[in-house]
């Protein structure tokens, strides 16, 4: 700077050093609101792991619903099986997950209800414990344990729930084999065995041959969110948690064209 003339100037380094300063200091300015949008637009993706079972508990419509809502948002849903998802958010792949309450009840994981559902049995309309009861009463398994039964899958976490309550009531099933729900609904209906499977699948598999009662004492099968305890929400995730399970109250109904049969004598537990 040049002060020869008692007036403070600056000299013709000083011009250039000045010029490359504010072009430094916009770059700055616009670097720093480049990453202000990019931490925004990361607070903006959630990635969800989902039991495949989104349709039957009404979650794909809620879904699309919220999506409209932040059409801005980047929604990342991947549908995999029990095992899947547990991996998923232990390592971080998954923000969330929608599975059912029994994977996720230690103290690793904090849940919020999406919907009610519980275990039901399904038998053949022939079956004498259809036609001497009636769908509002309560079935207790002892009723059926010399059944041959059709269950779901190993893997999932509904055939384990399944053989706890065997355990717990000392019953020694016969499983004859293991299916996907539409293989299960229709091999009851041709009288081959009985099952147990959540009353929410019978809204997508209704079939004419079987009839459904609830199971006394009942089994809780309720669908969660669920998301790793130690992983702290950000406020858009936090929204979305409060816009899933704002229906979570009601409970599941299921419209059953089944009709009980008439007594059916030739009913037989062989296959």
């Amino acid at each position: 700077m040049d002060r020869s003339h008692r007036k403070a100037s600056l000299t013709d380094s000083g011009k250039v050093f000045y010029r490359e300063a504010l072009i430094l200091i916009r770059q700055y300015e616009r670097m720093l609101d480049r990453m202000a949008s990019c931490r925004t637009a990361s607070n903006q993706v959630i990635r969800i792991g989902a039991l495949p079972v989104l349709a039957q508990y009404g979650l794909t419509a809620r879904l699309k619903s919220f999506r409209e809502l932040h059409d801005d948002a980047q929604i990342i849903l991947e549908e995999a099986e029990e095992q899947e998802l547990l991996e998923g958010i232990k390592y971080g792949k998954y923000d969330l997950i929608i599975a059912r309450e029994d994977l996720v009840r230690d103290h690793d994981f904090k849940t919020y209800l999406l919907a009610e559902d519980e275990l039901v049995a399904v038998l053949p309309s022939r079956h004498p414990a259809a036609h001497t009861s009636n769908l509002h009463t309560a079935l207790s398994l002892k009723q059926i344990e010399e059944e041959p039964f059709i269950l779901m899958h190993k893997y999932t976490s509904v055939y384990h729930l399944c053989l706890e309550e065997f355990a717990r009531l000392g019953i020694q099933p016969d499983i004859v084999r293991t299916a996907r729900v539409e293989t299960i609904i229709s091999t009851v209906a041709e009288g081959e065995a009985v099952s147990l499977i959540p009353k929410s699948n019978l809204e997508l598999f209704r079939h004419s041959g079987i009839t459904s009662l609830p199971l006394d004492p009942p089994v809780s099968l309720n669908l969660v969110l669920a998301k790793n305890r130690k992983k702290k929400e950000n406020a858009f995730q936090k929204e979305f948690v409060r816009f899933m399970t704002a229906e979570c109250k009601r409970p599941i109904l299921m419209r059953s064209d089944t009709k009980l049969p008439q007594p059916f004598a030739g009913w037989s537990n062989s296959l």
